[in-house]
């Protein structure tokens, strides 16, 4: 079986790659005539691209913002099926999945600017907008490009005009509205790994004002990852359904448009794949353990564990997750998303001025499960047996006297410090959890914009409110410990801006903007010590009632918080001629603060502050060479305070992740866009971003000790996490006019350099700290940077002219990369560091019908 999908990978691989590569003679030769309705110009220049970046339709070549902006046709030439695969098409962007979140979570970094909790009162540095509506999980943020019409990407603050959030920029995202003609599609897709997939897409009018336009999609693959512990491959799509209806009105007797939109979404897999990068054989002793290191990380593979490493002889696309808790919502792995969106905009032409409003509603649920450690057993055998150790501490009262003598009368403290992370004893120390999300959210817009001679001005108001309710339960150590976080919680935001734009003269123009948000959070956590006991005698562990059975007392502990502050930017912008456009702007924004939802230990807090940032651009948009070649260039520097991380903690036997305030960091660097047609039918297309972030020096002390005898150590020569040096990426599409209508040629290569995801400075030892530590959180940090890769995509089209039928024979990392999207560093805790596997080779072909 291998070997046959051995050969069929190296058949794709090389059919993609002679059609790309043969076709490169034909580039040369090909000087076909303008067809019939279509300008030369069309032919031999760079068509413009209007953008809504600052919430109007303008040229991208006049917009005073870094934007990378990609129409329906790009999309899909590119293969950006989902926002994870936008990363590879836009400089100073990166996105991370999966990790411990469910395979729907998006980790957006731009610039440097990300914050990575899938907490639910914790947001995203760069902000989600569908059709202009904010999505504010990014538990659900990892959406299916469906019949869409354009994706942006906003580089650099955006608070004034899209809000809160928008720190690092934002990624704006529109869907193909109703049209006045009957039109559709039909497209079915099949691939390696069992790989299926249907969509369809009808247009209907109905009359003259009113249209309706239906979209739907459903795919499925098997799983990429060989589990030979699990027994099948992880990383399948059991199913995805995506399904929208909208609804446009436009009376020709009013100035006004109604549009109407549903969308439901239903996800299903078997959970992701897990990759040990390290084993820390001071926690998990096995030598054995070797055999589950991965691959792709033997340099931190032991003396002790090279045998069973060696002898293993395992693939980057290897996992051997499997936990076994007895909970069947733990054990079978699993990511499930179901989303239900309902939005109106309504839009008024009132003569002097536009009215916009946008109102929508937004529920989802999310349900994952993970193996932390990714290794079927993780200790020596020991005695007494963990279901004795369990048994003592669930108090069972046949096990007393037993207990008493095994382990003293004071045996609920002696056994969470004997069978501790650092004391091997465990039969089985394998650690897991699994975690639900459910959100409901309301938002409402309203947009009031015109112009007035020279001025150019839109203002408006923002309310937002959310509330929903998240739980893990967790299997620490072959459950030593089994907690269950519980938490509800509600948010609300309202926000009110204005922005003016200033044409001082023809060429020149000035723009100033201001927005003011104030927020209140509010959480309730309900906490308790073991989930596997009854729900009325499962212990509190927060709050007064700490220690007090749910039959005894309510198990609530309530906070609330309230921020306000501003978003501004200024800027101005020189139209030097028709070819060239000059821009400097300042802005600053805020990423709103917030409530942890698990267990935070001292000196940490449970709240954490808003961040802030404030930068400064300078760009230069030019369109050379008769409209062949458009360069876009843009330089920053930004400042960022109050910086939000999170930090994963093994406290004692209880697992937990929190986000904290960590110090400010100043980050800088470049970006340049370029797109060129070198001759007709060509065009190439590139992008490449550096960028410079660090901590402030002195800006981030942690104590590492006592409020009352503190240990203060400087984390702030740390790497600044998820912000790699470079970002790059190159693309060249050619389209070949033929008897039958036209061929297209597509590749695309984007490479990231390293980046950190995880890292921590622990004392030194003239601090009281330990040699033998100080070498474990190297290891561990080395383990925490996901190496720089590249990604390899092609894609071959056959477009028949009448009837309009599209053949598509595609491939996505062509050169089989390994390359891995997020990490886990518990290294130190619970004794792994884990990375998560990206997809391997993939390949297939898509037969479409468009009338």
């Amino acid at each position: 079986m291998d070997i046959l999908r051995s050969r069929s990978n190296l058949l794709a691989t090389t059919v993609l790659s002679i059609g790309l590569l043969a076709s490169a003679p034909a580039f040369a030769q090909a000087t076909p005539t303008p067809q019939a309705g279509q300008a030369e110009d069309d032919q031999s220049g760079i068509a413009d691209i209007v953008v809504t970046a600052r919430k109007s339709s303008e040229n991208l070549q006049s917009v005073p913002v870094s934007v990378t902006a990609l129409n329906a046709e790009a999309l899909e030439s590119k293969q950006v099926f989902e926002v994870t695969d936008l990363a590879r098409t836009a400089p100073s962007l990166t996105i991370s999945t999966g990790g411990t979140g469910p395979a729907s979570i998006v980790y957006l970094a731009i610039r440097g600017q990300a914050q990575n909790s899938p907490n639910s009162l914790s947001d995203s540095s760069v902000g989600i907008y569908v059709d202009g509506v904010y999505v504010a999980r990014p538990m659900v943020g990892n959406l299916g490009f469906l019949d869409a019409a354009s994706a942006e990407v906003l580089r650099g603050p955006q608070g004034t005009l899209f809000g809160r959030n928008t720190t690092g920029g934002a990624l704006n995202l529109t869907s193909n509205q109703p049209k006045n003609i009957l039109e559709g599609s039909l497209k079915v897709g099949a691939g390696n790994y069992d790989q299926r997939m249907v969509e369809g897409i009808l247009n209907v009018p109905l009359g003259e004002e009113l249209a309706v336009r239906f979209a739907g999609r459903y795919s499925e693959h098997s799983g990429y990852f060989r589990n030979p512990i699990a027994g099948y491959p992880q990383g399948s799509v059991n199913g995805e359904y995506v399904a929208r209806a909208t609804l446009k009105w436009e009376p020709a007797a009013l100035p006004i448009k109604l549009t109407i939109t549903g969308e439901y979404v239903d996800y299903k897999d078997n959970g992701n794949a897990t990759a040990v990068a390290a084993i820390n054989p001071a926690v998990l002793t096995q030598a054995s353990n070797g055999a589950y290191i991965n691959s792709e990380f033997a340099s931190f593979v032991t003396a002790a564990q090279l045998p069973a490493f060696t002898a293993a002889n395992s693939k980057w696309t290897d996992t051997f997750s499997a936990p076994r808790t007895g909970d069947p919502l733990i054990d079978q792995l699993h990511n499930t998303n179901r989303v239900k969106s309902t939005a109106a905009t309504f839009e008024w032409d009132l003569g002097g001025a536009n009215l916009k409003s946008i109102t929508a509603y937004r529920t989802s649920f999310t349900e994952d499960s993970l193996d932390l450690q990714g290794v079927p057993s993780t200790a020596v055998a020991g005695s007494p047996p963990i279901a004795f150790a369990q048994g003592c501490l669930a108090n069972v009262p046949s096990l007393v006297a037993a207990c008493t003598g095994a382990f003293t009368a004071n045996y609920a403290l002696v056994i969470p410090a004997a069978f501790g992370p650092y004391v091997p004893g465990l039969v089985d120390a394998r650690s897991a959890f699994v975690s639900t999300y459910n959100q409901e959210q309301f938002s409402q817009e309203l947009q009031l914009s015109g112009k007035s001679g020279n001025l150019d001005w839109q203002t408006g108001v923002y309310y937002f409110v959310e509330t929903g309710d998240e739980q893990s339960r967790s299997w620490v150590f072959g459950g030593l410990a089994r907690a269950r976080t519980l938490s509800d919680f509600k948010s609300s935001s309202f926000g009110a801006f204005a922005q003016l734009n200033y044409h001082l003269t023809d060429a020149i123009r000035i723009t100033g903007g201001l927005r003011y948000t104030w927020d209140k959070r509010s959480i309730d956590r309900h906490s308790t010590n073991d989930w596997s006991l009854p729900d009325n005698l499962e212990k509190c562990t927060v709050g007064a009632n700490t220690g007090l059975t749910a039959a005894a007392a309510p198990c609530t502990a309530a906070n609330s918080a309230s921020f306000k502050y501003p978003a501004w930017t200024f800027g101005i912008d020189y139209r030097v001629n028709d070819q060239l456009f000059l821009y400097a702007k300042t802005s600053g924004a805020s990423m709103s603060g917030g409530f942890n939802s698990r267990t935070v230990p001292a000196p940490f807090t449970q709240q954490f502050q808003p961040e802030t940032v404030r930068d400064i651009e300078v760009g230069l948009k030019g369109d050379f060479l008769d409209r062949r070649l458009r360069t876009n260039l843009s330089v920053f520097t930004s400042w960022q305070g109050n910086v939000q991380r999170i930090v994963n903690a093994l406290v004692g036997t209880s697992l937990t992740q929190f986000v904290t305030n960590a110090g400010k960091v100043r980050a800088s660097g470049g970006e340049i866009e370029v797109t060129a047609i070198p001759w007709t039918g060509m065009e190439l297309t590139g992008s490449a971003a550096y960028l410079d972030a660090k901590y402030v020096a002195g800006s981030r002390f942690e104590n590492q000790g006592t409020a009352a005898a503190p240990i203060l150590v400087d984390r702030s020569g740390e790497p600044v996490t998820q912000a790699p040096k470079w970002t790059l990426n190159f693309g060249a599409t050619q389209k070949v006019p033929t008897s039958f209508g036209e061929m297209s040629f597509h590749i695309d290569y984007a490479y990231t350099t390293e980046k950190a995801m995880d890292s921590f400075t622990t004392k030194s030892i003239a601090q009281g700290g330990t040699q033998a530590n100080i070498d474990a959180v190297a290891i561990a940090n080395r383990a925490s940077i996901i190496k720089g890769y590249g990604l390899l995509n092609g894609r071959i089209t056959f477009n028949l002219e009448n009837p309009k039928i599209e053949l598509a024979i595609w491939g996505r990392n062509l050169a089989n990369k390994a390359w891995f999207t997020n990490v886990f560093n518990n290294y130190t805790g619970l004794g792994a560091t884990v990375q998560f596997q990206g997809a391997p080779r993939t390949f297939g072909a898509t037969l479409g019908y468009k009338f």
